[in-house]
């Protein structure tokens, strides 16, 4: 039997007869809107921006970029991908749970 890919949840070797199931994930940093005060208005701007800019130095740019968007892609078989789609539709029902077990994006 040729086997199509792996789980990467469970890391179950999924045949070419059965779905291996692609799940994208994108997190993005979620705005909200801005209330400028007074005192926002008085600051020295400059001075503002160059202090972000020295503090921007100091950090990994792939840490710079995570902080804004990250963007993941997991292949599953039809039993994660059952288990997943079901903690989905308890999140969409107004219930919180987990929607990852253990392991998925860690194989």
């Amino acid at each position: 039997m040729k086997k199509k890919g792996r789980c990467d949840n469970c890391g179950r070797l999924v045949s070419d007869k059965e779905i291996l199931f692609e799940i994208r994930i994108d997190i993005y940093a979620k705005g909200g809107p801005i209330e400028i005060t007074k005192e926002d208005l008085q600051k020295d701007h400059i001075e503002e921006m160059k202090k972000l800019i020295k503090a921007m130095e100091n950090m990994d740019e792939q840490e710079l970029t995570d902080e804004v968007w990250e963007s993941y892609r997991f292949d599953l078989c039809q039993d994660c991908r059952k288990e997943f789609h079901a903690k989905l539709k308890l999140k969409e029902s107004g219930r919180t749970p987990r929607v990852f077990r253990h392991r998925i994006g860690n194989s």
